[in-house]
């Protein structure tokens, strides 16, 4: 059974614009598989609605298409239209009471035609802002749906009322999906999957995660052994120097130089295939957090696979595809064997939105305004010297205060967490902002710290699993 999790925001600002007295415009986008649609079904229950699921065809055809899908849900008869900006009046004058017309797939209709989108501002201009119509568009894509629907050279740019980019569901809306599972089960679960709810909704609650795995993504015939190269392949024309980037990354190949060493592309090229693969939601850059958008930036980005999905899959499965089809158990056991040390990344993450919850709740000592990975060199050593990097720094500019966190995925006991305390504290001194100024805080987050209270009462503020995800809520 599918579940609808954690949309409530989104749904109230839809059934706001809908019960406006005027004419909507909402654009909803974000990457494949992460529920828009789901959204926009769940808000338009109800309601008299039309809803087109956009098909690859020429203007034409998709326009034909679209108007024999709308007879079908009006009731109504189907005219002979051509142009989208007609279609789009006719749909609008059949409704009783508001119209609602929902478009999926938007990026098929502009891949059909380079002029579809002018012709949505002709509708929208001539016939639909002043007709009490709200007309929602959906797209997969998210770098077309920047560009060409919400972008400043769109023919539609100025005319939303509002725009909603989903986003995979965090952390601590996971556990709904699995109500009887621990917090170590459904953090082995968010590792593999993310927060995209088309593939959580794929995994049996009543399973192990690593026969989870076994069933649901090793197994040839099923869903989500073919899903990573199923989305490039839908969104590119020719995935393979991008198959070879993202295993690259996976195999912690961060920066272009080495991205390039380790696929053999042009370095030159790297850029414009880690652009792409930004746009489609798979990657993100990263640059230490204390660094503002300067030209130090340039130099000091890293790229990170920020996509749990794709990045377990590009690191398990797709270098051992020829290994899954004479020996899966070799595959399983790698796994099972190795995937502790792998989830060390995913904790970060995990303990990355437990912070920006407490940030949001007043729960820290300061509020801050921004939170990453941290890495440099102590100044005045020679290159690649004393080279240092700490998991999360949160910091507040105006008020000179900062927070260095590290992160294990352990149990901590009393001495290690000690010792991890003080390496920290020798770490954050190679942190160069305002040094003379600045106010200090620290943390440790562990799957268990067992000298919690202790750590607490020297002024170090102290996190384990069980605190993250009772907390969370």
């Amino acid at each position: 059974m599918s579940l609808f999790i954690n949309r409530t925001e989104e749904l109230e600002f839809l059934e706001a614009e809908y019960a406006r007295d005027s004419s909507s415009l909402v654009v909803i986008y974000g990457k494949r598989r992460v529920g828009k649609t789901e959204l926009s079904l769940k808000f338009a229950a109800g309601k008299p609605v039309v809803y087109y699921l956009s098909q690859k065809m020429d203007l034409e055809r998709q326009v034909e298409d679209f108007l024999e899908k709308a007879a079908e849900q009006l009731g109504t008869y189907q005219p002979k239209i051509t142009k989208w900006d007609a279609a789009l009046k006719f749909v609008a004058e059949q409704a009783v009471g508001k119209s609602l017309i929902i478009i999926d797939e938007v990026p098929y209709l502009i891949e059909g035609s380079s002029v579809v989108m002018s012709a949505f501002q002709v509708a929208w201009d001539l016939y639909l802002k002043d007709a009490n119509v709200m007309l929602v568009l959906l797209g997969s894509s998210v770098g077309m749906m920047e560009n060409e629907v919400l972008g400043y050279k769109s023919p539609l740019y100025g005319r939303r009322s509002g725009q909603i980019k989903v986003e995979p569901l965090k952390f601590k809306h996971i556990r709904h999906f699995f109500p009887q599972k621990d917090a170590e089960e459904i953090i082995r679960i968010y590792g593999c999957l993310g927060g995209v709810p088309a593939y959580l909704n794929k995994f049996d609650p009543n399973l192990p995660f690593i026969d989870n795995v076994n069933k649901n993504i090793l197994h040839r015939a099923t869903f989500l052994y073919d899903e990573a190269i199923f989305l490039l392949k839908e969104e590119l024309r020719e995935p393979t120097s991008y198959e070879l980037i993202l295993e690259a990354i996976s195999r912690g190949k961060s920066r272009v130089s080495e991205i390039a060493d380790e696929t053999g592309i042009p370095v030159h090229n790297i850029p414009k295939y880690l652009r792409v693969l930004i746009g489609l939601g798979f990657l993100s850059r990263e640059w230490p957090v204390t660094l503002k958008k300067t030209r130090d930036i340039k130099t000091g980005s890293v790229y990170a696979l920020s996509d749990n999905f794709m990045r377990f899959w590009y690191t398990y499965v797709f270098p051992t595809r020829s290994i899954l089809e004479i020996n899966r158990d070799a595959i399983v056991s790698k796994i099972a064997n190795s995937y502790d040390h792998y989830l060390g990344h995913v904790f970060e993450e995990i303990v990355k939105q437990y912070f920006i919850d407490l940030n949001a709740t007043g729960k820290l000592p300061f509020a801050f305004e921004r939170i990453g990975r941290q890495w440099g060199k102590a100044r005045g050593k020679p290159k690649n010297a004393n080279a240092y990097e700490i998991d999360l720094v949160a910091l507040n500019e105006d008020s000179k205060e900062i927070l260095f966190v590290e992160c294990k995925w352990q149990i901590l006991t009393g001495k290690n967490a000690i010792k991890i305390l003080n390496d920290l504290k020798d770490k954050s001194g190679a942190v160069q902002w305002h040094n003379e100024e600045r106010k200090e805080y620290f943390a440790i987050a562990a799957k268990k710290v067992e000298n919690k209270a202790e750590l607490k009462e020297a002024g170090v503020m102290a996190f384990d699993l069980e605190e993250i995800f009772d907390g969370v809520e």
